[in-house]
């Protein structure tokens, strides 16, 4: 049967599929995919399903994930229903003859998928496998060789081979899934989990550039130079703010006297954590994110910014200190302890908001193209780390021009942000020769395309400039500042820079104090999309309200005598005209269910 969909797959997604389907044919059941922020995976993998169910090769699609919010945005980005009835998402690429249906977030629920629905599936989260995992494993039996099992964001799971030195539990329960699977597909943004143990389900061969390591086998790949060169993530710009360190070491047994040492942070990063909590040293990098949100709004009202900080009370401060200093800022904060964090973060993508403030949230897989302003306050200076935070801001955004648009990193300037600066601009130039290579080949044919010691203080200093092609000291950046202030420009000072050279003008030294651009108009407000689950619970609630309604109008109420029989009674009316409260799993069964509550009599 021949389909018609809009989804123009990037050559990473049509790499994924040909992958999968080759090694599906050949027998093998598993494919490692190694894939950079921004990529495209999670449509990668949908649209995957949907090609092996059109193919009758998989009637299910189970998904893992870290955090719960990207459960939640799995299900909704692909297909949400509105309250009446409408279907949103990216599932409207696909022909709707036949494609993948509903992706439900699952924690503890059974069924996990509807038997009467083929080609549906759910996502669940690695804690929630873990915590009920009789539940999926059950699934799986009932399932076997019948569904596509995915492991996204897989170095959250250990290999259980090596417990002993970080093999997790919900490794050890992925592989139980997979043995189950039709086929696995492992989708990474990086070859190794954070204490070096290697994935699970994965192969490594020897490294020939490192002989210390071995090297990741994958069968699919998407870098930041692929995105460049494709036109999905953006360019960028780094400004490393340096600090002025002051060092006190205290009297030692040795006999050595209390001394006082000072040096800047671009030198020697070792005292990086009690220095990003001298606020001296964070309040100026908030100062300058705040500016760099305002220069890009002028573009777009909606565009935004992230701060990620090193922990809770340093994000509470710094949320406290933008409340207190730019009070017409909007500006959320999303923290593990605040129960409130995953509504903040959705929030924060579909409401009209400027600064998102957190810690290791907006992280892996959170997805909000309009952030284009990345402030690095936290003190991880792994490359894999560093990229996934300022992935957040590398995605191209659909409603502005690819070429256009450009991230904006803030970070203190140490010795190892230094080093991660030349990772970025290494990936960046692969991709821009990448561009010009296709560029010209297109061209050709006629078309283009240890004492005791602790840091006194640290006062942030003077900020250098960088981005993919030009770097720009301490005085060039204040310079081109102050241009921008006297033409009232918007433009990044990397940007304004080339500008100047071009016109054949050459840089002068001065020294001034950048003045904050206007307050833009407000952006439109979107309306936040509710998953399954969450529209159930707020159909119950209503369910409870309309009893409550009409046991009033009776002359019932909540203190008088045998109120509570009265609510089990109405209760036992509504089950009988439709279903009971946990028979109520979709959508359509918790609208029944309200229906007869209002008809109650």
């Amino acid at each position: 049967m021949q389909f018609r969909d809009d989804f123009a797959p990037r050559p990473f997604q049509e790499e994924v599929i040909n992958q999968v389907l080759g090694r599906l044919r050949a027998n093998l059941d598993r494919t490692v995919v190694l894939a950079s922020p921004g990529s495209g995976k999670t449509l990668a993998y949908q649209s995957l399903a949907t090609r092996l169910y059109r193919e009758d090769l998989i009637t299910n699609i189970a998904v893992f994930v870290p955090r719960t919010a990207l459960a939640q945005q799995c299900e909704t980005s692909w297909m949400n229903k509105t309250a009446n009835g409408e279907i949103r998402g990216l599932c409207l690429l696909f022909d709707g003859t036949k494609r993948l249906g509903m992706i439900r977030h699952k924690v503890n629920e059974t069924p996990l998928t509807v038997q009467s629905q083929p080609g549906s599936g759910f996502v669940s989260t690695y804690s929630a496998l873990v915590t009920n995992e009789a539940v999926f494993l059950n699934w799986a039996t009932v399932n076997q060789d019948r569904f596509l099992l995915i492991a996204d964001e897989a170095q959250f799971c250990g290999d259980t081979n090596d417990a002993d030195n970080g093999g997790t539990r919900a490794g050890e329960l992925i592989k139980r899934m997979h043995d189950y699977a039709r086929h696995t597909l492992l989708l990474t943004g990086t070859p190794y989990r954070a204490d070096n143990q290697p994935l699970i389900l994965a192969d490594y061969e020897p490294d020939p550039a490192n002989p210390k390591r071995r090297k990741l086998v994958h069968h699919a790949e998407a870098s930041y130079a692929d995105g460049i060169a494709e036109g999905y993530l953006r360019k960028f710009e780094l400004n490393r703010t340096d600090s002025r360190v002051s060092k006190r070491t205290l009297n030692g047994q040795d006999g050595t006297g209390e001394s006082l040492v000072e040096y800047n942070l671009s030198d020697d990063g070792s005292e990086l954590v009690p220095v990003l909590r001298d606020e001296k040293t964070w309040k100026p990098l908030v100062d300058r994110v705040v500016s760099a949100v305002r220069d890009k709004q002028v573009f777009n009202r909606q565009y935004r910014g992230l701060i990620s900080c090193m922990g809770q009370k340093e994000a509470r401060r710094v949320t406290e200190y933008l409340q207190a200093t730019y009070p017409s800022l909007k500006v959320k904060l999303a923290v593990s302890s605040d129960t409130e964090a995953p509504q903040a973060l959705a929030d924060f993508k579909f409401q009209e908001q400027d600064v998102l403030v957190t810690v290791r949230m907006a992280f892996i897989g959170y997805d909000c193209p309009q952030i284009t302003v990345v402030g690095v306050l936290t003190h991880y200076r792994d490359g894999g780390h560093l990229m996934q935070l300022v992935g957040r801001g590398l995605r191209v955004w659909k409603e502005m021009a690819p070429r256009a648009q450009s991230c904006v990193i803030i970070a203190p300037d140490d010795p190892k942000m230094q080093g991660f600066l030349e990772l970025l601009r290494d990936e960046s130039e692969a991709g821009l020769r990448l561009v010009e290579e296709r560029e010209r080949e297109a061209a050709e044919k006629g078309s283009v395309q240890e004492a005791l010691s602790y840091v006194e203080s640290a006062v942030a200093a003077g900020t250098r400039a960088s981005s993919n092609e030009v770097d720009m000291d301490v005085a060039e950046v204040v310079l081109v500042e102050q241009i921008k202030h006297e033409v009232e420009s918007a433009e990044t000072v990397t940007k304004l820079k080339q500008v100047i050279e071009l016109a054949g003008l050459r840089l002068k030294v001065q020294t001034a104090v950048p003045q904050p651009c206007p307050e833009p108009g407000p952006p439109p407000v979107f309306e936040v999309p509710k998953t399954e689950r969450e529209q159930i619970e707020e159909i119950k609630g209503r369910v409870r309200d309309a009893v409550t309604s009409h046991l009033a109008k009776k002359g019932i109420t909540p203190d008088a005598p045998g109120y509570q029989e009265a609510v089990t009674r109405a209760m036992a009316q509504v089950k009988r005209a439709s279903c009971s409260a946990d028979e109520a799993n979709t959508v359509e069964k918790a609208n029944r269910r309200l229906q007869a509550a209002l008809s109650l009599t």
